[in-house]
């Protein structure tokens, strides 16, 4: 008799743990399922915005803001300069934000973009790859002209927000002083 409760016990107790790991299994089953579905949804919604575009097009068919900053990291005290560029208008509005955004009607929601002007834009070249964007225009009332040369591509992650994002190396020239910068959005 005591022989036949151990071999219920142990069976219950093999049952028990058989049931218990069909379980474990069915929920890691539908977590993968619901996983990649995700997944495939956040593909759609992060495509990269520079990749199978030439920088002429990506730079203004896309709606979000472009910063501009010595590095993607780069601390400034005076803030990022934002750029929103207006393929119709063919415009560019500058602003000023305190970091980066993933979207503009975020940075819009934070109070954050701080309007330095509206400058028309046009390009200087015929470079499709690595165009130089002539603007004129004024910024806080000041008359201003600036060309922005597309050198190559970059991507990285905006740390302080966690923000990955892609665009290019680009030299400014404000007032005939070039400076590298990079110029970049999220993806």
């Amino acid at each position: 008799m005591i022989t036949n409760m151990k071999k219920n016990r142990s069976l219950a107790t093999i049952l028990a743990l058989v049931a218990t790991l069909s379980l474990f299994l069915a929920g890691c089953g539908n977590a993968s399922k619901k996983g990649s579905a995700d997944n495939d949804s956040s593909k759609a919604s992060m495509q990269n915005p520079v990749k199978d575009k030439p920088a002429k097009e990506a730079l203004v068919s896309n709606d979000n803001l472009w910063y501009m900053n010595g590095s993607i990291n780069y601390k400034s005290k005076s803030g990022i300069d934002a750029y929103k560029f207006d393929k119709q208008a063919n415009t560019v509005t500058i602003y000023s934000v305190n970091k980066m955004y993933k979207t503009y009607n975020e940075a819009k929601k934070a109070n954050d973009l701080n309007k330095q002007g509206t400058l028309t834009y046009s390009f200087k070249n015929d470079s499709d790859s690595q165009p130089v964007i002539y603007m004129k225009g004024k910024l806080s009332d000041i008359p201003m002209d600036q060309t922005v040369s597309v050198k190559s591509e970059v991507a990285g992650t905006y740390k302080a927000a966690n923000l990955k994002v892609t665009g290019y190396q680009v030299v400014r020239n404000l007032d005939d002083d070039p400076a590298k910068q990079v110029l970049v959005t999220p993806k």
